[in-house]
């Protein structure tokens, strides 16, 4: 990161040594642990938990009050069809009426997940026997009459007070199911994890079906609800097909249809599930992101809505073992624990997570779950008889120190990894997240806010503070990683599936309202005849400092609009090549920390630029000339 700092003051390094006191590296406090000298809120619409609210009669205010504690404002659940629709055309709600209820009156959004054909409509049994999902049945199946319109005049063409055709029953129960909630259930998942045989045992081209006629069921019942593709599972198809086979499958499937473009293309949300390693959560992310932008989808949102590693050494869980038990451990005989963390692993695993989600472009963020519950294995923020696991604080402090950015990056340095998040407000600060990635110790260095800060605190993953004397850099000792309970073959002791523990550079700021200034340079490419560098930098006066760029380009030549070239980069300079006799304009939108942009008048550009034509060049490297501000081009002055 690299920041100008404004004012006289001389640079120094401030060393901040993270301490870790022997209960932290062994153990973990039982209750939350929140900063005393912060004031600033917990919670953020971005944040969300899978089953907050439990199954079974259990004290469900209790639940709600302890995720709204936590931070988490969404609650993410499945609404099993075969339970509702228990014979044709006859449904019972009552179970999800309460479950809505509970959450809309505890101020939770909602993400329901569609799910389970009920056994009277299972197409395809095949998977009934064998699927190993407990409960689950005959509803791994595509359901009959998926194939049948989706409207009842014989259409799959949407218009405002269509009927739905009962021959379909898939979109019969979603549409029932969206007209009764509508207004309360913002978001609905259709299926969980179809690319994953244990869930679907149908083919692509059914689940895009299925798909495809929820979005119309939903559209038609309720048009402010939005539609997601049920939360992929990712390493079972890249693993047979190659990375994102499914969903690049699935993309292209959906776009040969000829009514997706008046449709969305059938979803509006991507989401995704992320276990096993924390640094998979944001490399996986930026890797979805740019086959969505590849193939001209890059406006939907992404939602990491599962993400958690499960706890060993935790015996209240029926699938219990040693965080000993793998290949590397004192049981090498067994690799029993492979894929597990200890608690206070699992918490540094939850805020990488959330960091790491939110630095690859996330809209949102959900950690499986709140609470064991019925699942084998230890995924819980919170235990089942009641007592706080670490990763629950983890959370809070990342609720807290995080919540209402406006701006995030993320980046690497020698082993040391993470996110930086702007966060204005009425207690205005910049939080920078930070881990090791590696078995050694070592030092990440943050440069300073270019606002002189109010105060500096180190917070550590429990909520504990080390104050800080205010600097011009931050040299940050991380604790090595120690999670390498890994399945490679053979075992690989440096491969670890956890950073280590994560720690938070807090710089309370001055409030800071006014935009960056930036602006383009252009430099002929020797020996090119259409390519050019393009350079940008700015300024931030008196300011936080600029995160990033975004460049724009126009074609003034065919009175084409502003194209994003390159959209919030940390780069300044970049390769350009264009068409011979066109004349091109670039500008530079800088943005600050406190997510301030800059603003420049519609049509001005910061530089002109003319490549010769093929035939007569005026000039050996193919550009005719680089003409500052618009040349005559444009009237009018300013704006």
């Amino acid at each position: 990161m690299e920041c100008r700092r404004a004012g006289p003051r001389a640079g120094r390094l401030v060393l901040v040594v993270l301490l870790l006191s022997a209960a932290l590296a062994s153990a973990w406090p039982w209750s939350p642990s929140p900063a005393a000298a912060d004031s600033l809120p917990i919670g953020d619409d971005r944040l969300g938990i899978d089953f907050i609210a439990p199954s079974a009669p259990v004290s469900v205010s209790r639940r709600y009050d302890q995720a709204r504690a936590v931070g988490a404002r969404w609650d993410r659940w499945v609404i099993y069809w075969r339970d509702v629709e228990v014979e044709p055309g006859v449904f019972d709600w009552s179970p999800i009426d309460s479950r809505v209820a509970g959450d809309v009156d505890h101020g939770f959004s909602i993400d329901a997940v569609l799910l389970g054909t009920p056994s009277f409509y299972a197409a395809d049994r095949t998977g009934a026997a064998s699927d190993g999902n407990t409960g689950l049945d005959a509803g791994i199946s595509p359901p009959a009459g998926l194939e049948r319109p989706t409207f009842a005049d014989g259409s799959d063409a949407w218009a405002p007070g269509k009927p739905i055709n009962p021959a379909n029953p898939w979109a019969r129960f979603v549409y029932t199911a969206a007209a009764r909630y509508r207004g309360r259930v913002q978001v609905w998942e259709v299926w969980n994890e179809p690319d994953a045989d244990a869930f679907w045992s149908g083919s692509v081209q059914e689940y895009a079906r299925l798909l495809a006629v929820a979005y119309r069921a939903v559209r038609a019942a309720d048009p402010t609800a939005r539609v997601a593709v049920g939360g992929m599972m990712y390493w079972e198809w890249t693993n047979r097909a190659g990375e994102y086979a499914w969903l690049k499958q699935l993309i292209g499937i959906l776009q040969m249809d000829p009514l997706a473009l008046a449709n969305n293309d059938y979803f509006d949300i991507l989401s995704l599930h992320w276990y096993s390693r924390s640094a998979d959560v944001y490399r996986l992310t930026i890797d979805a992101e740019r086959i969505l932008a590849d193939a001209g989808l890059g406006g939907k949102e992404i939602w990491i809505n599962e993400t958690g590693i499960p706890a060993c050494d935790e015996p209240s869980v029926p699938l219990h073992v040693s965080c000993q038990d793998y290949p590397g451990g004192t049981n090498a005989g067994s690799a029993r624990a492979t894929g597990h963390a200890t608690t206070v692993e699992q918490a540094s695993f939850i805020i990488q997570a959330i960091a790491g989600g939110f630095a690859a472009g996330a809209a949102r963020v959900f950690v499986f779950q709140l609470q064991d519950d019925g699942n084998g294995q230890a995924f819980g923020l919170i235990r089942n008889d009641g007592t706080l696991r670490p990763a629950y604080q983890a959370y809070q402090v990342a609720a807290r120190y995080l919540a209402g950015f406006t701006v995030v990056q993320g980046f690497s340095s020698h082993g040391a990894v993470g996110a930086t998040f702007g966060v204005p407000g009425p207690d205005p600060h910049r939080t920078t997240v930070l881990w090791n990635t590696t078995g050694q110790p070592t030092t990440a260095i943050v440069d300073a806010a270019a606002a002189a800060a109010r105060s500096v605190v180190l917070i550590q993953q429990d909520g504990s503070q080390q104050i800080v004397t205010p600097g011009e850099r931050y040299a940050v000792v991380l604790p090595p990683a120690t999670d390498n309970r890994n399945g490679d073959t053979p075992w690989n002791p440096s491969d670890y599936l956890v950073g280590g523990p994560t720690v938070l550079l807090v710089e309370h700021l001055p409030p800071d309202d006014r935009p960056p200034v930036s602006r383009v340079s252009i430099h002929p490419v020797q020996g090119a005849d259409d390519r050019f560098d393009i350079s940008w930098s700015g300024e931030d006066p008196d300011g936080w400092g600029i995160a990033d760029y975004t460049i724009e380009y126009r074609d003034f030549s065919t009175s084409g609009a502003w194209i994003t070239w390159i959209s919030t980069t940390t780069s300044t300079h970049a390769t350009f090549q264009g068409e011979p006799g066109h004349v091109y304009g670039f500008r530079s939108l800088a943005r600050d920390w406190a997510g301030n942009v800059e603003q420049k008048c519609p049509d001005q550009p910061d530089v002109l630029v003319e490549v010769a034509p093929l035939f007569g060049r005026s000039a050996p490297s193919g550009i005719a000339g680089v003409l500052p501000g618009l040349r005559g081009l444009l009237s009018g002055g300013g704006c």
